[in-house]
């Protein structure tokens, strides 16, 4: 009992280190300048009348209706068979419904912007990505490709997240979170969606052939989701294909930095590369903590007050400087 006591001490409290502010971190800054130069391209391209058209749509396949409707029905499903009993007002669920406003308020239109601004760079240094039109194949099988080309680059750029260390301390935000469930989706710094970007190269490379309907894009939104949340489902044997919330837990484990289970919607590009770890389902999966080891980021249930909005800012100020033990 003491030796859990000393363990959980451990976990919960910062090291020394954490507590210095020091100077700015650069690659943080330099991420912050491509992100400037990206958006004011997407501007560019847009402009007035087609931003507020594409933010519009955006929202609509990534927090609209169905979304916030699918959201909601999980949020009620992990009050009644939760992995982990919570009240419903818990610490971490209000800090991640302001992460999800945030999300639908600004974020969105970011993401609009670094799209636009990226895609056009695309277009312009690599036309040659964009495969040729093939007539007699269906376009449902372009379809397909294209959305397991978006999730094999989102693998790869998770993995880029966990193994490089300047889009680590951006990523570290999303892993903070020691009360998971499906809002932590939404737990995320903005600038890390700067390196999932690459995500945009499978949707330009069958732009000819078929073009990506939103319908698409929100079901994968929903699917990419469902792995935070609160729940103990493993898929049974569609688990070793689709990712699970039991097989995401994992992921998120409050050990530090893993490397295992990068998946969003599909297990295979982890099988593939050995970093898949199914959860157990014998017994029923066991419940894993979840968290960064020292809070190296600041989290809601550190202090003895509840500061929501306080506690937000210095997470999205926390990768902006250094000499922070990782």
């Amino acid at each position: 009992m003491q030796g859990e006591a000393v363990k959980q001490e451990t976990r919960l409290a910062p090291p020394a280190a954490a507590k210095a502010r020091g100077r700015l971190y650069l690659p943080t800054i330099a991420i912050t300048g491509v992100a400037t130069w990206l958006s004011w391209r997407g501007w560019e391209v847009l402009g007035h009348s087609g931003l507020a058209r594409s933010v519009d749509d955006s929202r609509f396949e990534l927090a609209g209706p169905v979304v916030l409707g699918f959201v909601l029905a999980v949020c009620v499903i992990e009050q009644i068979w939760p992995a982990q009993r919570r009240p419903v007002l818990a610490r971490g669920h209000l800090l991640d419904f302001c992460y999800a406003v945030f999300y639908a308020l600004l974020v969105v239109p970011l993401i609009v912007l670094l799209g636009a601004g990226f895609s056009d760079l695309l277009a312009r240094l690599a036309p040659w990505l964009v495969l040729p039109r093939v007539p007699g194949v269906p376009s449902w099988c372009f379809l397909a490709l294209a959305v397991l080309g978006i999730d094999a680059v989102d693998w790869l750029t998770h993995l880029g997240n966990h193994r490089i260390t300047a889009l680590w301390r951006l990523h570290a935000v999303h892993h903070s979170q020691e009360e998971l469930s499906i809002l932590t989706t939404y737990r995320a710094h903005p600038l890390v969606h700067v390196s999932f970007l690459l995500s945009a190269i499978p949707i330009l490379a069958m732009e000819d052939n078929t073009a990506t309907p939103a319908v698409v894009l929100t079901v994968y939104a929903c699917l990419g989701a469902l792995p935070h949340a609160n729940v103990r489902w493993t898929y049974g044997p569609a688990g070793r294909i689709l990712i699970s919330p039991a097989y995401h837990r994992i992921h998120h484990s409050a050990t530090g930095r893993l490397d295992i289970n990068l998946g969003t919607v599909f297990a295979i590009w982890d099988a593939a590369s050995r970093r898949a770890v199914f959860p157990a389902r014998t017994a029923g999966p066991a419940v894993v903590e979840t968290g960064l080891a020292g809070r190296p980021v600041p989290v809601e249930q550190a202090s003895s007050r509840l500061r929501l909005g306080r506690t937000m800012l210095i997470q999205l100020a926390e990768p902006f400087t250094s000499m922070r033990t990782r």
